[in-house]
This record gives structure tokens, C-alpha cells and sequence, in this order.
């Protein structure tokens, strides 16, 4: 037990003594967003109205406040960037140990890196709203679920996949004033759907992405699994979005060749997915706001922010309230899947999922600090197919509870799952006990240290791992932490 809560320790007290300075202006990603793959992309980086240009002097004030680690590499970042190429990179670990419970005590470390490449058409070509989209990923380390606790949900999140290999090749076209959106290519369905903000900022893989219950039970493909797929999205008015995919269902081996097989066989089927959503803000007040210029560009030059100049900014008022999101969805697969206990296959995989969260309070009018609650279920009616036919996910989320850390978020978390009756029998007949529900409940502090980077200390219980009743619960002490290049 002691090599397990010694670097723990370490990793946690050093994290405090960095993070005691106040970082409490530095702006964060707001839980009011988008729910696809546009926050990686969808934006300018390198360019805010306050700060145009992050500098490469490590330690400076720009530098400090800037988006990623490395700056604007001289300048030649944001050439690349309004010239029509803009690169993006992270990296983010997850370790994690079981002082307690399990099948054995042990500690474990994995990682991913991600680095992707975005062109945008319009600079490039003048062709209006379309982009494409390549990224790859590499990965390593070793899965505590598996090695030591023997749990369903398991509690590093970036495990999977361990290897580099090619992710996303993706073309997007935005047409009509951007109210409709289409993607085809390489890319996975929980890119898009029943996906969340929300759900990134935990570490046990039953929340983060997609509830696990999804790519268990059927064809429903997650990242690291890209397949070819289409995506049609329409966003009539600012509150309602509807959603409708098509992907590619197989056995292929994703990593073989390190993701470069995109062949299409005659045993592939397809899992088509539709999403309906309303993105409500409740109890909307005036809020004064600074804007910059219409082009999103500041016209202050980095000549005059260096030389300490004031400008009066333009002032405007926006209705602003408490936001939500609230979507519903559903799957249908054609294609034969394995059933319990039996060397038959069944057809025509289907289920249903929900998903709601609301901010139900702000520390002012307007801001992203407040308390958001959310929840979100999985309805697989299967048995005969679906591993996990319900689960049930909900969570708290605070940003900016300590003072002075306004952009530090608490969560809370819960992971809740039924196994099959079809599947528990299959298991009982083979004398391991008869599976019948695993909870997993989470906690996170994340330390906000920059935009670029963050620490974020995990305790973990896993009740009923296995759902068998003969595994002991684990406690899971652990911590997340990613830098963006």
C-alpha cells in the first residue's frame, strides 16, 4: 500500500503548492457549449480580444494568460492559423490506485496524446464553411480495472486502444447561415452523439465521452473507434437542434495497421443514430458585455498592449440566463449480434438514451460560475444482446466554489448499471456468480492552472465490481492532468 499512496502523495501536495497563486482571472471553457467536436476546432485559438497574440517567452505575463504551452511558435503559429491551418495537440494522463478492495492492490499509469490538423476552406479556397478535419493519437499504459479491481466501468478513462494510430479524416460543410451542418469520413458516432462537456471532466470511463452502456451494447462506435460515417445536424432556431448519423458497424480489427484500415466487408452492417435536443436559458437579465470589432479580431496592436495604452472598450447589453441541455436519442442496428448463451446471433440491436442538465445558479448574472446538475440514461430492452440493457448516470458540477479560484471545477458523480439476465446467467452457469448491478461513484477537484493546463486529484468507489458480490469494493485514489500544446 505504501508504493501505491506515495506518489499519489507526492502528486498531490506539489499540485497544492503550485496551484496556491491566483489564477481566478483566467478564463475557462464555460459549460454552456456545443455538443460535438467543434470545441476542438471551432475557434481561433491563438486570438482573443484582450490578449491577440501569445508570446513564446515562458513565464511572461502573455505566455501566462495564452491557450497552449508552446505560444505562437514566433509568430509562425498564427501565420499558419489565418492562412487556413490550424494545429492542435494534447496530452493527458490518467494514474490511479486501489489502496483498497478489488482483486488485488495495485497502481497503474496510461496516457493519451492527441494531434490533429484543421483546414479551413474558406482561407484556404474561398469555399464557404467547409473544413477538414485530419488527427491521430497515441496511447499507453496499463488498465487498473482490468489488472486489479475487476470492475464494468473502468476507472481511467484514456485507457484503450494502446497504440498510435490514425483517428479522424473528416470533411464538414456549414450551409445556410451554418443552421445545417454535414460530416462525412472517419470519425465515430459519439463524436456527435450523446456526448457532453459535462462528461469530459471525469475520469471513470462509464461518464467520460459517452455512458459505457452504448459501445457495449451494440455497434454505437466511441473515441478511439473511428468507422466511415455521415452526420447531418440542423439547428432551426437557437434552442432546437436535431441530429441524424449513419455509421459503419464491423469486426475489424480499428487498430489494425494502426488505424489505416479503412476497408469495408461484406459482413459490415451499419448502426444509424438520431438525436433531438433544446438548449433553453432560463431567467434571462440584461447583462453588459465588451465586444470587439465584427471581424472577432481586436484592433488594438500587440505595439500598444507592450506599451501599456488604455482604450475605452465598446460596452453592448445581452439577454443572458441560466443555460440547459436537454436531448433525446435513439439507435437502430440491422445487423446480428452475438447472443447470451446461445451460438445464435439476433438482429436489429436497438435503444433509447436522455440526457438533461441545467445550470440552476450563478455567482452573477451572465457568468459561467455557479452549480450545474445533470443526468443522463441508457435503455438497451435486450436481454439477449445488451450487456448493460439500463444504466443511469448523474452528476454535480461546480465552477468556481473556493474563492479566488473562479475557474476551478468541483464534480460529483455517479455511474449505475444492470447486467442482463441472459448475461448473468451465462456467467452463473460458468460457477463466477450471477452479475446484477455495479455503481461507481466519483469526485474531482480540478485545479485550473492555466488555459493550457490543469491537475485534477480523483478518489473513486467502486461498489459491486463485477456486480457478483465476490469482489470486495475498491477505493480508487488517482488524478487526471493534461497540458495543450
Amino acid at each position: 500500500m505504501k508504493n501505491i499512496l506515495l506518489p499519489l502523495a507526492v502528486l498531490v501536495s506539489t499540485s497544492i503548492v503550485v496551484l496556491a497563486q491566483d489564477s481566478g482571472d483566467i478564463p475557462g471553457t464555460p459549460l454552456g457549449y456545443q455538443a460535438d467536436q467543434d470545441e476542438m476546432f471551432g475557434y481561433s485559438r491563438f486570438w482573443s480580444y484582450y490578449n491577440p497574440y501569445p508570446s513564446n517567452y515562458i513565464g511572461s505575463q502573455d505566455w501566462w494568460a495564452g491557450n497552449s504551452l508552446t505560444g505562437d511558435w514566433w509568430g509562425v503559429r498564427n501565420y499558419l492559423d489565418d492562412s487556413g491551418f490550424e494545429i492542435s495537440a494534447t496530452y493527458t494522463n490518467n494514474i490511479a490506485g486501489n489502496p483498497v478492495g478489488g482483486m488485488s492492490q495495485g497502481f497503474t499509469y496510461t496516457d493519451n496524446t492527441s494531434f490533429g490538423v484543421q483546414l479551413d476552406f474558406e482561407k484556404l479556397l474561398g469555399w464557404h464553411g467547409a473544413t477538414l478535419t485530419i488527427s491521430a493519437l497515441d496511447r499507453n499504459g496499463s488498465n487498473l480495472s482490468a489488472q486489479n479491481i475487476g470492475n464494468q466501468f473502468t476507472v481511467q478513462q484514456v485507457y484503450g486502444g494502446q497504440t498510435i494510430a490514425f483517428y479522424a479524416l473528416v470533411l464538414e460543410q456549414k450551409l445556410l447561415e451554418d443552421k445545417l451542418g454535414i460530416k462525412i469520413g472517419r470519425f465515430s458516432a459519439g463524436d456527435d452523439f450523446a456526448s457532453s462537456p459535462l462528461y469530459w471532466l471525469y475520469m471513470n470511463n462509464g461518464i467520460d465521452g459517452n455512458p459505457q452502456s452504448l459501445p457495449v451494447n451494440t455497434a454505437f462506435s466511441t473515441y478511439p473507434n473511428a468507422v466511415w460515417g455521415a452526420r447531418l445536424r440542423v439547428d432551426p432556431t437557437p434552442e432546437w437542434f436535431a441530429m441524424a448519423g449513419i455509421y459503419q458497424a464491423t469486426r475489424i480489427d480499428l487498430y489494425e495497421g494502426h488505424g489505416l484500415n479503412w476497408s469495408m466487408n461484406n459482413s459490415d452492417g451499419v448502426t444509424m443514430v438520431g438525436q433531438v435536443g433544446w438548449t433553453p436559458e432560463f431567467f434571462k437579465k440584461p447583462v453588459a458585455t465588451s465586444k470587439a470589432p465584427s471581424d472577432g479580431k481586436s484592433a488594438l496592436s500587440r505595439k500598444s498592449l507592450s506599451e501599456g495604452k488604455t482604450f475605452k472598450e465598446p460596452v453592448d447589453s445581452e439577454m443572458r440566463g441560466l443555460p440547459g441541455h436537454y436531448w433525446f436519442g435513439m439507435y437502430f442496428s440491422p445487423w446480428d449480434y452475438a447472443q447470451f448463451g446461445s451460438n445464435e446471433t439476433a438482429i436489429n440491436s436497438y435503444g433509447f438514451y436522455w440526457h438533461a442538465d441545467q445550470m440552476i445558479w450563478q455567482e452573477t448574472p451572465g457568468s459561467d460560475q455557479g452549480l450545474t446538475l445533470w443526468s443522463a440514461f441508457v435503455l438497451s430492452p435486450q436481454q439477449n444482446i445488451s450487456k448493460l440493457p439500463f444504466q443511469a448516470n448523474a452528476g454535480i458540477v461546480y465552477r468556481g466554489l473556493v474563492p479566488t479560484r473562479n475557474q476551478d471545477i468541483t464534480m460529483l458523480g455517479m455511474a449505475y448499471g444492470n447486467f442482463s439476465d441472459d448475461y448473468a446467467d451465462t456467467v452463473s452457469q460458468s460457477g463466477a456468480g450471477s452479475p446484477s448491478y455495479e455503481l461507481a461513484l466519483e469526485a474531482g477537484y480540478r485545479f485550473q492552472i492555466t488555459k493550457f493546463a490543469y491537475v485534477q486529484p480523483n478518489l473513486q468507489w467502486i461498489i459491486n465490481p463485477g456486480g457478483t458480490g465476490n469482489i470486495p469494493n475498491a477505493v480508487v485514489l488517482g488524478a487526471q492532468m493534461s497540458v495543450s500544446f
